[in-house]
């Protein structure tokens, strides 16, 4: 895909975000906005070939019961012209199956365990815990002022065998590298 097509529709897609949800509260729609931006995380990286050519379908996996609707609603969206099977984890053995894993705040207790399920694996990490872009997760969802913004963790993504668009890299609000 050419870059001008792809900052389109990286613009597209987070411009969708804010038109759908202009005036609602953080509070009401915050699972389906990070759900939302956990596809979009995944919809703007680079997989390693070997994932790309695999014939089964992408794995978004969550922990957090209270996400299962939001996650659950991906199920009808695609991803790289493959269809997207939403997994909710119990355990962090389960993380193998995954391509990409959210992990609430609620769920921080799993942390360590995720962190090392997923060492140097092309698993794409999303929390909205505070500072899991710093202790080694990949992207951290922020809020501020009632909106959601994100970090990145670039070298972790790197170490994975993952990159992320560098439109998205512009619309983030720190970079760690």
């Amino acid at each position: 895909m050419k870059k001008s097509n792809l900052s389109r529709q990286l613009l597209y897609s987070v411009l969708v975000i804010f038109v759908l949800f202009p005036h609602t509260s953080i509070a009401q729609d915050s699972f389906d906005l990070k759900a939302a931006f956990t596809y979009n995380f995944a919809k703007f990286t680079q997989w390693p070939e070997s994932r790309l050519n695999e014939k089964s379908p992408w794995k978004i996996c969550f922990f957090g019961n209270q996400y299962r609707d939001s996650f659950m609603e991906l199920s009808n969206k695609t991803l790289a012209n493959k269809p997207i099977t939403a997994i909710a984890l119990l355990e962090t053995s389960q993380i193998e199956l995954c391509d990409v894993v959210f992990i609430d705040a609620n769920s921080r207790d799993f942390i360590r365990r995720l962190f090392l399920a997923v060492d140097n694996k092309p698993i794409l990490t999303v929390s909205d815990i505070s500072g899991f872009a710093v202790q080694g997760g990949m992207i951290e969802i922020v809020e501020q002022d009632k909106r959601l913004y994100f970090n990145i963790n670039s070298k972790v993504l790197e170490a994975s065998g993952l990159n992320i668009s560098s439109q998205v890299l512009k619309l983030a609000l720190e970079v760690k590298r």
